[in-house]
């Protein structure tokens, strides 16, 4: 070989050691940060389907115990999602704890991150399970599982069918499913412990009030707590989406990139038309033929909330308490973030309403708190301030909009309404709290509280 091959040949191989070290330094935060990968991840639908696999469904019923629930999710995470193994650094409080618990690696994997868990406390007879929403993972509560750690509370959570994979998994579960999964967290957990707290975000929330208010529930279940919940869709045609989806080869609302490993960004009309159902199940004409709830109830909420109706979530609020019991309505409390003259008339006038204000420079910049935005910290490493990823959802139909809101230095942070999205070109849909620190002293608050009620159920 002469000198100017060897040459091409040190060269080539240098090249190709640098590809390789680049591939194998590829991970979760890199992907977010990288606009071609995202724009082919969403031009191909690289992450938009599931893994072929053999689907192996977990026995509910049989009220197995718990570990061999979390075995099961993990399992199926790896079988089904297609970045299961990348790489994701992503280190919350929550994930150290679990580090430390001896349950999860040092290096963790998307399946890592996304599966459910168990934080246990020592000693603890209490537990408070949260259910995760519509597209999520239970990586929606890393945030707020530490606040219920620390009050002295083990957490749990549940992966609900059709999550935790691929947005196409959704193309092939129904509520009933999602009811199953709930049925056996909670009972597991009143097996398992002597308190529980029982906690819901969107969807998961009205899937949690169905539950509650379809049986007398469990004198060891010691309060409800609800964030942004599901009570009717902000989009008054979600009642059209069971009949689009059943037209043939009409499959998808929002086809995107899918590079948020944590919840899914691509929804399928089935999707809208499941979580219909589920909302449906805990309307205000539904809930008046059941029982009255009797139990303290935290919920938190944003007044323009795009994803739900703020006002029918606000209406069924009222009703609850209306119906609770005397010595439980005093402990009823609602976060408000936003206008409080958005209070319906009739709202219970002695309702605990909490309202925070922006105080900083850089809350009193964002537009507005967002369906999405409640459960995370600022400091969240995916969510949060300084996080690489972004939510752009909004611009998905144009490309120019899209990579302005995904590559922009200094981007407009809020709920994407008509009118954020007219006056904020590329507005990134918010995904933390600015007021997470006042809310984390809120919970504890709430739950310090319950210790007054505790052995007096009605």
């Amino acid at each position: 070989m002469n000198n100017n091959g060897l040459v091409l040949k040190v060269c080539i191989g240098f090249v190709l050691s640098i590809l390789s070290h680049l591939a194998a330094a590829q991970d979760c935060i890199t992907q977010s940060s990288s606009f071609s990968f995202i724009l082919k991840a969403k031009q191909q639908g690289l992450f938009r389907f599931e893994n072929e696999h053999t689907h192996q469904s977990f026995n509910y019923q049989a009220l197995l115990p718990f570990q061999r629930y979390l075995d099961y999710a993990y399992d199926h995470i790896n079988k089904a999602n297609p970045r299961a193994n990348l790489p994701c650094p992503v280190i919350t409080d929550t994930y150290k704890q679990l580090v430390k618990q001896g349950v999860r690696t040092t290096n963790p994997n998307i399946a890592d991150i996304i599966a459910p868990f168990e934080l246990k406390h020592p000693a603890s007879n209490k537990v408070a399970l949260l259910i995760h929403g519509l597209t999520d993972s239970p990586f929606t509560y890393h945030d707020l599982a530490r606040i219920y750690y620390e009050q002295g509370y083990s957490v749990r959570t549940l992966l609900l069918p059709g999550h935790g994979s691929a947005a196409s998994a959704l193309q092939n579960v129904d509520v009933k499913q999602w009811q199953k999964a709930v049925n056996y967290g909670v009972n597991r957990a009143l097996t398992d412990f002597d308190e529980v707290i029982l906690g819901g975000y969107s969807t998961g929330a009205a899937l949690v009030i169905d539950y509650l208010t379809k049986q007398t529930p469990s004198p060891k279940i010691k309060a409800l707590m609800l964030y942004s919940p599901g009570t009717e869709p902000h989009n008054k045609n979600g009642w059209l989406a069971k009949w689009i989806d059943a037209i043939p080869f009409v499959d998808w609302i929002d086809k995107d990139a899918d590079i948020d490993f944590a919840k899914y960004e691509s929804f399928p009309f089935h999707a809208a038309a499941a979580s219909y159902d589920a909302m449906q199940l805990v309307s205000i004409d539904q809930l008046s033929k059941r029982s009255a709830l009797k139990l303290p109830i935290f919920s938190v909420l944003s007044d323009i909330d795009t994803t739900i109706d703020t006002r029918a979530s606000l209406k069924l609020l009222s009703a609850l308490h209306k119906g609770n019991s005397p010595k439980y309505k005093t402990r009823d409390t609602l976060v408000f973030y936003g206008n409080t003259d958005t209070l319906p008339a009739g709202f219970a006038a002695n309702y605990k309403v909490i309202n925070p204000k922006c105080t900083t420079k850089r809350c009193k910049s964002i537009h507005g708190i967002s369906h999405i935005a409640i459960v995370n910290s600022p400091q969240n490493p995916h969510y949060g301030v300084d996080a690489a990823y972004r939510n752009c959802g909004s611009f998905i139909n144009d490309d120019a909009q899209y990579q302005t809101c995904k590559t922009t230095p200094h981007p407009q942070l809020g709920e994407r309404t008509k009118a954020n999205l007219k006056n904020y070109p590329a507005l990134q849909r918010l995904t933390f709290n600015p007021h997470f620190n006042e809310l984390e002293k809120q919970i504890s608050i709430f739950i310090k509280n319950l210790e007054h009620t505790k052995g007096k159920q009605l």
